[in-house]
């Protein structure tokens, strides 16, 4: 879907293309700080704003940095105040997709998305993409952004969510993972399988557990995305 909408904008002559979660709204004065800062710095191919949780106290993501276990991306001072994150624009190993500036030529010269992960760590590939053709990916705190977290996928620990974000990682670990990443998946991603399956055994909910599994094993032999998943959501969604 942000394919299509990277495409039509580009098309139009768009000279930068914002990407926005349909769960996140702009502050005032968000957009302008970014295409300002990006005017300014013709390296930066790729920017974000400081994403907050809804109250605009907290830090969701500022950017994210490199992880060497069950996930390959963490995000970037989630749960600090916001009075704690550096007010100049500093540099990430990868942006969140949530709220996100591109800059013409980054497309043009790496492509757009890649549609294999659907959804959960498609930004990431994307970021280390830009980062290996020479681009600079820039957090912009002056910008800021409210995210009501995981509503689009149900939030929580659920099976489509658990699902999605293991095939994501796992495509990640296949395609593009460096070899410290690697085996600390390998060791990792079984030991929080377990873990999740003990804690989630109790709550009723091993379903996500098993989903997340599936999802592993989806991810790391390229399969495509299991079409029940997605007919769970609009089943949920319709009810």
């Amino acid at each position: 879907g942000c394919n299509v909408g990277i495409e039509i904008a580009l098309d139009r002559g768009a000279r930068y293309v914002m990407l926005l979660n349909n769960d996140a709204t702009l502050e005032p004065g968000a957009l302008a700080s970014l295409i300002s800062h990006m005017e300014a710095n013709p390296q930066t191919g790729l920017a974000s704003p400081l994403v907050t949780d809804v109250t605009g106290e907290r830090v969701w993501a500022a950017g994210g940095k490199r992880a060497s276990r069950e996930v390959v991306c963490r995000l970037g001072h989630a749960g600090r105040p916001v009075s704690e994150v550096p007010e100049t624009p500093f540099e990430a190993w990868a942006l969140v997709g949530c709220a996100l500036v591109a800059r013409r030529e980054l497309f043009e010269r790496i492509g757009l998305f890649e549609e294999s992960y659907f959804a959960y760590v498609e930004d990431v590939d994307l970021s280390r993409r830009a980062s290996a053709a020479g681009w600079r990916l820039e957090v912009v705190p002056a910008a800021r952004v409210r995210h009501r977290v995981s509503a689009s996928s149900g939030g929580g620990y659920t099976p489509l969510r658990s699902y999605l974000f293991g095939r994501g990682t796992a495509l990640f670990i296949r395609r593009s993972a460096t070899l410290t990443q690697r085996a600390g998946f390998a060791l990792a991603a079984p030991a929080g399988l377990l873990a999740a399956l003990v804690r989630e055994t109790f709550g009723g909910n091993t379903a996500s557990v098993l989903a997340k599994l599936h999802g592993y094993v989806d991810g790391l032999l390229a399969r495509p995305v299991a079409p029940r998943y997605l007919r769970q959501r609009d089943h949920d969604s319709r009810g």
